[in-house]
């Protein structure tokens, strides 16, 4: 535990001192009054650095105790399991690096962090976030850390930041959707006991799709155009 808690500060470090090093900025008037469109920025990316570390922290607390708790640990090691689950686990981890990836640079943006530090810092977000099932998972005996999970939820991070660097939009995205598959009553244990569970392990039910945003692709100016297909 002390172990993983020492990673957690390392994110949560790396999180502080990527806020941008600039002063308040002073209107010059008589009154040097506090340009007060900073100050709320700053404001916002105290609440965003003070939110990201309480849920790493919550995190991995939680999956720590909650999760963890009723398998046997072990020193920290790792496994091959790309050949495992028809890869579909590895697609998992890709997914959902990529979605925490775009929330983290919208929120970034929302809190006034420079373009490129929202990209590259709200963009990692997933994989720092599932670095965490990682570690957790090196430590339990049933389990070992995975570099084609690593792998993955870089490749999801990746997803995001290069099409932001790129058109400052997202014109290709991941897809989920869920539909209980018929082995998921013969064995809940591994694929799930209850609704939330059987989403996240029920492989055999999960499908995933890459959306291509036509219009914005393919720059097609027709107003009438949908820009939802």
């Amino acid at each position: 535990m002390k172990k993983v808690l020492l990673v957690f500060f390392l994110f949560y470090s790396i999180a502080l001192y990527s806020q941008e090093k600039k002063q308040v900025n002073l209107i010059a008037n008589k009154d040097w009054k506090i340009d007060y469109k900073y100050d709320f920025n700053k404001k916002r990316k105290q609440a965003l650095l003070i939110t990201e570390s309480s849920l790493f922290t919550s995190s991995l607390i939680g999956l720590n105790y909650l999760w963890y708790q009723d398998y046997p640990r072990s020193s920290f090691h790792f496994i091959n399991d790309n050949n495992e689950w028809l890869q579909m686990d590895k697609i998992g981890h890709m997914a959902s690096s990529y979605y925490t990836g775009v929330v983290g640079i919208e929120v970034y943006k929302w809190a006034g962090f420079s373009k490129n530090y929202a990209i590259w810092y709200g963009g990692l977000t997933g994989t720092f976030f599932l670095s965490i099932v990682e570690i957790l998972d090196g430590y339990s005996q049933e389990w070992g850390a995975s570099m084609g999970d690593m792998f993955a939820n870089v490749s999801g991070s990746l997803l995001a930041i290069s099409q932001e660097l790129l058109w400052n939009e997202q014109k290709i995205q991941a897809k989920f959707s869920y539909s209980r598959s018929p082995w998921s009553y013969s064995n809940p244990d591994q694929l799930g006991s209850n609704n939330i569970e059987r989403i996240l392990k029920d492989y055999n039910g999960q499908t995933y799709r890459i959306s291509f945003n036509i219009k914005s692709l393919l720059n097609i100016e027709l107003n009438n155009f949908p820009t939802w297909l």
